[in-house]
């Protein structure tokens, strides 16, 4: 299978890649200790393929090889001119926020109803009776952060 991108289109595609990697690697991370190898190649593969081909695309400029395991790499210059580590770092901050939120709100919900009664609840009214728990938490840290946590 061919694919033509024009030039614009690979760079695009070369910080997509590159985002995707970041959390695939993120995720990998995590679920394996320091001398366990990556359990799933594949992702790997295609980043290496596709960074692999940016020479030929006329974005050489942009990809590095690695001289220790002849890996390519995105440089480091275009990691922050291109805006992929302020478009990561919002990433992160958006997905902190809704999950502490989420977290939270459900927390409360529980606490509020308990198990037993929230498992007779049809799907809309558990939506329903959650969602203040959640404009609450969401009100709260627009407003102040994490500034009134407190353990």
């Amino acid at each position: 299978m061919e694919m033509e991108l024009s030039l614009e289109q690979y760079e695009t595609l070369l910080k997509l890649v590159y985002m995707g990697d970041w959390v695939i690697s993120t995720l990998q991370a995590k679920d394996r200790s320091e001398d366990e190898p990556d359990t799933d190649s594949r992702f790997a593969d295609v980043v290496r393929h596709v960074f692999s081909q940016a020479e030929h695309a006329g974005l050489g400029n942009i990809v590095q090889i690695d001289q220790n395991n002849g890996e390519p790499y995105l440089t480091r210059e275009f990691e922050e001119e291109s805006g992929l580590v302020d478009i990561l770092e919002d990433y992160e901050d958006e997905v902190f926020w809704q999950a502490l939120i989420e977290r939270l709100a459900h927390r409360d919900f529980l606490r509020h109803y308990g198990e037993t009664a929230i498992s007779q609840m049809a799907i809309e009214e558990r939506i329903e009776k959650e969602t203040p728990f959640h404009d609450k938490w969401a009100q709260e840290f627009h407003e102040n952060g994490l500034e009134n946590l407190k353990i």
